[in-house]
């Protein structure tokens, strides 16, 4: 017995649930940016010797020559946007993308309607491929598909002669049929594989306990930054103390909620990409192109709201200026280290001056 509930999620969203399928789209966008700029650049290529063939052999009057040149150009402007757009804008990956299937589509049919007299060949072709090129949710591609189908099989009935008509016909419903089904079950399999190599990398690069970055991602991801950044580069480290004290005397859930707590409130100021767990109580965090006054106040606020809530957090912190030449990492991180056990040793200072005034 057919499960509407299965197959209603396997055409939306391959088959995840989806709150599983709306955190996968950075993804997707991402994959098919990627796909994008290889399957254009093929793609200008093919036409392109397909254009220079058909000048050789029939003369740039051919219908045929037009038709490639136009394609050709049409793909050399989706791969300059996929370079050039898509890197500051992600979000119109997908227009792009259906640019490209519906440039084939069309090619595929043109040519097609150019020789009346034979059965199409290059519409089934494109029409099975295309579909399979690039990751999206099944039920706007089996849409096109349909759409294609429709659109063809009208071309056929007023252009083509009657006993080719039906053939084509016939055979663009079936090769149709297949694409969608082809399309629904291959999509299931590429997204699922998707989302479970996302899960890993998540995995691999996340703390679980607090959410940040860990430090496999910090050691990736620390040599990377000098290109990020334009003018300067700014980290702050930080050492939460009395973690041990407290997981003595209150027990490991409560320290755990300070170190979510800590986390945060660094997440919050730094965002999710730049704040980073490296060690049991010790977080690292980077801001590029900031003003080193503005920020430094906006750790002193942070810290002093850790401290509203009871949580004692050593902060130290240095800046590179691109324009003092290359930025040294290790030792931007080693003196934003030391400067915090300097602000360390100050705040235990301070503890042991309180507890002999008592």
């Amino acid at each position: 017995m057919i499960d509407f509930n299965e197959t209603r999620k396997l055409f939306l969203y391959a088959g995840l649930q989806k709150e599983e399928y709306d955190l996968l789209v950075p993804g997707i966008r991402q994959e098919n940016q990627v796909l994008l700029k290889v399957f254009s650049q093929l793609a200008a290529v093919m036409f392109f010797l397909l254009c220079i063939a058909s000048v050789l052999s029939g003369g740039f009057v051919s219908v045929n020559t037009s038709t490639y040149f136009v394609c050709s150009i049409e793909m050399v402007v989706i791969l300059l946007c996929s370079r050039f757009l898509l890197p500051k804008h992600p979000e119109y990956v997908m227009i792009l993308v259906y640019l490209f299937e519906i440039t084939l589509y069309v090619f595929g049919i043109h040519i097609s309607m150019l020789h009346a007299d034979k059965p199409a060949v290059s519409a089934v072709a494109f029409l099975l491929v295309s579909p399979l090129l690039f990751y999206d949710q099944p039920i706007r591609l089996t849409t096109l598909i349909t759409i294609v189908v429709a659109v063809y099989c009208g071309m056929v009935l007023k252009y083509k002669a009657e006993d080719v008509a039906v053939n084509d016909i016939w055979n663009m419903i079936t090769f149709g049929v297949v694409a969608i089904a082809t399309t629904v079950f291959t999509m299931s399999i590429k997204i699922r594989a998707l989302a479970q190599s996302r899960q890993i990398e998540y995995l691999s690069q996340t703390d679980l306990l607090t959410g940040v970055k860990n430090r496999n991602r910090y050691e990736n991801r620390l040599q990377k930054y000098p290109e990020y950044c334009r003018n300067n580069l700014m980290c702050v480290y930080a050492d939460v103390n009395g973690l041990h004290e407290i997981n003595n005397r209150e027990g490991h859930p409560a320290g755990d909620r300070m170190l979510c707590e800590v986390a945060s409130a660094m997440r919050r100021l730094f965002g999710e990409e730049d704040t980073y767990r490296i060690g049991g109580d010790e977080f690292v965090a980077f801001r590029m192109d900031a003003q080193p006054e503005v920020l430094a106040l906006e750790v002193e606020r942070m810290k002093q709201e850790l401290e509203r809530k009871g949580y004692h957090v050593s902060f130290g912190s240095a800046v590179r200026d691109k324009s003092q030449g290359e930025i040294d990492m290790q030792a931007l991180v080693n003196k934003a280290e030391s400067r915090m056990f300097a602000d360390k040793r100050e705040f235990y200072r301070r503890s042991e001056n309180d507890r002999r005034s008592r």
